[in-house]
């Protein structure tokens, strides 16, 4: 991304643009200046301190599959790239080629369909999360949101990207919601995917036959790589509290009555042991609405950076956060009657006092209640996490056992805390660890949250060092780094885990032999400059790559005949 400032910028022929305008109706495609920069702006999780992406050649904003359709083949016929986002939250929304026609999806803004009893929703992919949760809350269900925030589409991360939230504990994970999507595919044509492709609608995404899932997202998805979708089905939850949250202000000022039926809980613990054990019986049984383990010093961080700047300057108040409520998380509870929460509440104040904790029922509590509510069960209070510093990023180690996420928390914190000391990023305490639960504590997601100022050079120097070490110490751990999805890694890290990008250009070549679909953050490759990485970390690497890589035989060594070398 960083060579996006020396592109020369190209234009789309009038041909071109006239089917493009046949596709979706002359009001709704572009080619003015001034409205493509506005698409080619996309600061969040770039590395590139001009923060602006390749500028499109044209933006089109269908209304119907049928008019995705016809962009999709006006991009065929004349030697174009389209690129599509639901939403837009990210630079993976925005062109990595010159040729390229933005693919806006904000007419397709409907909700289609809610099956109260069967419990599940139909959408297109602009429906946000804060939108579909307000719909669903109106007959007592409730939707899966990620992390990113309300803003994001559902559809999206179901289909063609990723995303964990708090809810995940009881509402699972998006693309385990799926239950059917329409596909068009990258030369026009339109696949419909599980029983809805028999006529037998939304119910089942696989099938008849071999579950197509694994190719249309896989692990982190396509990214409009492979096509775009342009509806799906997702599964619901039970929602037992009030038809309609009122809610009153925004944010930091937000205030809601708290329901009944909920109780919200911080709980620490002494160790770490007795967190992971304590967390594990948690989930088996099945009490949790949401849950979290975030670092109290991370709450501060992002309510209140200022604050947290004063308390970093001190050693005593540094210590408390840091190591005497190090081990904590926040537990929500929900229950459809008032035995049932009563019920739940006692089991988590047992489960807590078992493993030597205290915990802090603050459902109540004005300063606090009233105002996190909706911050939780909405996600609204993540674009805070830009309030520090201006930006964010990540690492993440994909989704593990909940004691191998606890282990990434650690190496996490130690990679940062250096990184800290050298200036490279703002001083959070290290300790800042966005970690969910998937299906009561059937797996866990852990993800090391680091603020930066793009003003700052030396913050933008540490960046690409900072994401080799973090992949580095993923795969010496046998995790999939988040660098998977990334091409400037992806070249080195594919051959030590078994080739998959060799299996995604396949893919991509079989889907789009015209190579209609901009592919830059599915399954390109891009050289990578290593010199400004630490010669310790590039040593560990060149270890790596030696180590891990398969052959043509399979895994390193496996014998020919599958039989281990060992």
């Amino acid at each position: 991304m960083s060579d996006t400032m020396t592109q020369s910028f190209r234009t789309i022929s009038d041909e071109a643009y006239r089917d493009l305008e046949e596709a979706v109706g002359a009001e709704n495609v572009s080619r003015e200046p001034g409205v493509l920069d506005g698409y080619a702006w996309q600061p969040t999780i770039n590395d590139d301190p001009a923060k602006w992406v390749k500028r499109p050649v044209a933006v089109a904003l269908p209304a119907s599959t049928e008019e995705v359709q016809a962009v999709v083949r006006a991009c065929n016929k004349h030697g174009l790239k389209f690129k599509a986002f639901s939403t837009g939250w990210g630079v993976y929304s925005g062109p990595t080629y010159d040729n390229v026609v933005q693919v806006d999806l904000r007419r397709m803004n409907r909700i289609l369909e809610i099956d109260e009893k069967n419990m599940y929703v139909v959408v297109e992919p602009y429906i946000c999360g804060a939108q579909l949760q307000a719909e669903v809350m109106k007959l007592g269900l409730n939707c899966h949101i990620i992390g990113a925030g309300p803003a994001c589409s559902p559809l999206a991360s179901a289909t063609s990207g990723w995303g964990v939230g708090w809810d995940g504990v009881y509402m699972s994970y998006g693309h385990r919601n799926l239950l059917g999507a329409e596909w068009v595919l990258p030369d026009g044509e339109v696949l419909r995917v599980g029983a809805l492709d028999s006529g037998l609608g939304w119910f089942n995404p696989d099938g008849p036959g071999p579950s197509l899932r694994g190719i249309m997202r896989g692990s982190a998805g396509a990214l409009s790589g492979l096509g775009i979708f342009t509806k799906c089905a997702l599964k619901l939850y039970n929602w037992p509290g009030p038809a309609d949250m009122q809610v009153e202000g925004l944010l930091l000022d937000a205030k809601s009555a708290v329901p009944g039926c909920l109780r919200f809980h911080l709980c620490f613990f002494p160790d770490r042991p007795s967190l992971a054990e304590a967390v594990y019986k948690m989930g088996e049984a099945e009490i949790p609405y949401l849950f979290t383990r975030t670092a109290v010093a991370a709450y501060i961080f992002t309510f209140a950076p200022h604050l947290l700047r004063r308390i970093a300057g001190t050693g005593p108040l540094r210590d408390v956060l840091s190591k005497s409520m190090k081990w904590g998380c926040t537990v929500i509870l929900a229950g459809s009657s008032e035995d049932e929460i009563a019920y739940q509440d006692a089991v988590l104040r047992k489960i807590v006092d078992d493993f030597g904790g205290i915990t802090m029922e603050a459902t109540s509590a004005p300063a606090i209640g009233s105002m996190v509510l909706m911050n939780f069960l909405r996600v609204t209070a993540i674009p805070m996490v830009f309030r520090a510093g201006g930006l964010f990023s990540t690492a993440l180690a994909r989704n593990e056992t909940w004691d191998t996420q606890l282990d990434w928390a650690e190496v996490g914190e130690e990679i940062k805390r250096k990184w800290i000391e050298r200036g490279g990023i703002l001083d959070d305490l290290a300790d800042n660890p966005f970690m969910a639960l998937y299906e009561n504590n059937c797996w866990g997601h852990c993800e090391e949250i680091f603020q930066y100022n793009a003003r700052e050079r030396k913050h933008l120097e540490s960046l690409e060092p900072m994401f080799v070490e973090f992949s580095v110490a993923a795969m010496e751990m046998f995790m999939e780094p988040l660098s998977v999805t990334d091409a400037r890694l992806r070249e080195i890290i594919s051959p030590m885990m078994g080739h998959y990008n060799a299996w995604q250009k396949r893919i991509s070549q079989t889907l789009d032999a015209n190579r209609a679909a901009d592919t830059g953050m599915y399954c390109d490759e891009v050289d990578f400059d290593l010199s400004k990485v630490e010669p310790s970390v590039r040593e560990r690497l060149d270890r790596l790559v030696r180590e891990l890589t398969w052959t043509e035989e399979g895994p390193p060594g496996e014998a020919p005949g599958g039989s281990s070398s060992t």
